[in-house]
Order: structure tokens, then sequence, then C-alpha cells
């Protein structure tokens, strides 16, 4: 049985900034693309694909049967991330609240456990495997999360994530006196060793930093540096910083093919769950990130000529791969098929269609 309406539950949506709301977003444009609806249940609203719940908690928790219903859904599909949800674990029991009615699938884009008290860490741990038990279905988008669920027993589906960003229009005159970083500004993206690896360059070359896209809001439930703090660490390094601040998705896309190199120097190294990741790969600009740690961590991804890989924690190597970056000519090649969006879309349907037979199958 083909799915012909799909709920995605999001705790993040565009206009929102965020990495799961902007794949909620992709993906939704995509399964329509692809002839299955999608309503998307999300914070705010007015729009005609989308029901707001305002904050997420217990009641937004508790509406999701009745959206699903009203909206016509043969699935529910969780793009879960704690951090999006605001840690609350009413998200967690989702599958398990729903399971009479609806099948749900659920997409872990990291494995990061609700809040539920201090010294919970067991609990919390549970409480996120536990809603992977109770799913229909649990996608996975890199091999890391993967070989953590299944460790615990759970079977997975790995479906990877596209780019964040349409692929660029015509190429803009690149600028070569400038390092761009695309997303949020985090410490687990390496934001501050990117600031001190630029001011390390002799100044009579040193390139311009380009944030580009918003800024966001740090809370304690993400570890975005706040503006005063990049500037008091561009300001102690000698570091210019260019703000493009919002973009729209086609502009990022056109500011990152017209920069020098792109850096993203993740602190644990780079991973599949990045869409700024493969945005960056796909505007055709040298791009530079750090290693993981293991070295089939980026599949695919690893072989194309635009990436350079340079070891975690060292802002020396930073530093010389952007001398290198700027100054010597490399080619690019195309993002592999099975991170473009109709690819994810296919897989996404064939899923849901294996889902309804057996959740069909099982109430005969």
């Amino acid at each position: 049985m083909a799915a012909t309406n799909v709920l995605l539950v999001t705790g993040e949506y565009p206009p929102m900034a965020g990495g799961v709301g902007d794949y909620t977003e992709l993906l939704r444009a995509a399964l329509e693309s692809h002839g299955i609806g999608a309503t998307v249940y999300a914070p705010g609203g007015g729009r005609e694909h989308v029901v707001g719940y305002g904050r997420w908690g217990w009641r937004a928790a508790r509406q999701v049967g009745s959206v699903a219903r009203r909206t016509g859904a043969d699935v529910v599909h969780i793009q879960y991330q704690a951090g999006a949800f605001g840690m609350h674990p009413s998200s967690n029991l989702l599958p398990w609240l729903l399971r009479r009615h609806l099948p749900v699938v659920t997409t872990f884009h990291d494995l990061r456990p609700p809040y539920l008290f201090p010294k919970a860490s067991f609990v919390r741990r549970f409480a996120m495997l536990r809603m992977a038990r109770a799913s229909a279905a649990v996608v996975v988008t890199n091999p890391f999360d993967a070989r953590a669920l299944v460790n615990a027993g759970i079977d997975v589906v790995e479906i990877p994530i596209g780019p964040n960003l349409p692929p660029p229009e015509v190429p803009p005159a690149v600028d070569l006196r400038t390092v761009a970083f695309f997303g949020l500004p985090s410490r687990a993206k390496g934001i501050v060793e990117l600031i001190e690896a630029i001011g390390l360059i002799d100044s009579r070359r040193r390139p311009r930093l380009a944030l580009v896209g918003d800024a966001g809001t740090p809370s304690p439930n993400n570890d975005l540096v706040s503006t005063a703090e990049l500037d008091h660490l561009a300001a102690e390094n000698e570091v210019q910083i260019e703000r493009t601040g919002y973009l729209s998705a086609q502009q990022a896309s056109d500011a990152l093919a017209g920069s020098g190199v792109v850096a993203l120097p993740f602190q644990r190294g780079a991973s599949l769950r990045s869409g700024s990741l493969l945005a960056a790969l796909q505007a055709g600009r040298p791009v530079i990130t750090t290693a993981p740690a293991s070295s089939e961590a980026l599949r695919d991804l690893a072989a194309l000529p635009q990436l350079l890989v340079i070891p975690r924690g060292d802002t020396g190597r930073i530093w010389d791969a952007i001398e290198t970056g700027l100054t010597a000519g490399r080619t690019s090649a195309p993002l592999p098929e099975r991170y473009r969006w109709a690819s994810i879309a296919a897989a996404h349907a064939a899923l849901y269609a294996s889902v309804l037979d057996r959740w069909e199958r099982a109430r005969r």
C-alpha cells in the first residue's frame, strides 16, 4: 500500500533557523514532487501546509493524533532531535501514544536523549531507545547512528540527508580573499578555532571571514556562540568578519559559490548529519573540514576532489588548508545521486509503503 499523505512532526521549521527545520521543509517539498501529500506539524503556522502548535510540550504532543486524522495522514513521521523539541520528553512518547491508531516512523537526526531530571542519564537513554522500539520504522542519516542503534538491537533504515540549499545559479565572481562559514555559528562546528586559525595567517594576505546566514539565538539547548563573543574573538585575533544576515536559500548558495573557500572545522569531525557540509560541497569551491573518528563516516563524499580533510583540534592545519584552498586551483565533482532530494524522497516513499503494508497485514 502506498502512502498518499504524511504528517511530518518537527520541533523547528522555517522561518526558524535550524538544520532539522530546513531538512523537514526540503523533505516535504520532495515528497510532494513524488506524489505524496505532506502536512507539517510545527511551531508557528500561517502557511497552507503547516499546522502550528506554538510551543512544544504535553499539550502539543496530545494533539498529534487529532491533527493526523484531520489531515488524512496515513503515516506520522517524527523528525526527532531532542534540542529541537526543547529537550521535552513528550516527543519520545509519540510512537507509543499513537501505536493503536497510525504507524509512526521516526528519523533520528542525532541520538541525544531528552532532559528528564538531574543525574538521569540511564533513564534518558532508555526514553530515547523506547521511542525507537515503539516506532514502526527507524530512519538514521549516517553510519555512526546506525551502528549505535543496531548494537542496541534496533533495526534501522539509513537514508542520507541532502544539502540544505539549492545548487548555485550562475556562479558569481570568486572572491579569493574570503573564507565562508555557513550555518549557525556553533562551537561544535569549530567557529572559534576557525577565527583563531585565520588570525594566524600573515596580515598582508589574511582573508576575511564571511558568516553566511542567520546568527541564531544562543540558549541552554544549543551551543551557539553569541555575536558579542564572536566580535571579541575577531578583534583579539585581528580577523575581519562580514555577516550576511538572513539570506534566501538561493542567495546563501550563491554566496558559498562566490567565496574563496568554505571552512567547517567540526570539533568532533565531519559527519553525514550535516546539511551544511553537503551544501558547501555542491557549491563547487574547496571545502575544509575535519576528519571523522571513523574513516567510513563520510562514505562516498570522502572521494570528492573539492574536499580538504584535516585532523581535528589542530588550528595550524586549518590555517594551512585555508592558504592551500585559496591559492591552489582545485576541481570539483557533483554530489552522488543518493544525496539528491529526488532520491531521498523515493527512499522515503518505499519505506512508507513497506510500513503501511506491515501495518495493514497486522490489523487483519
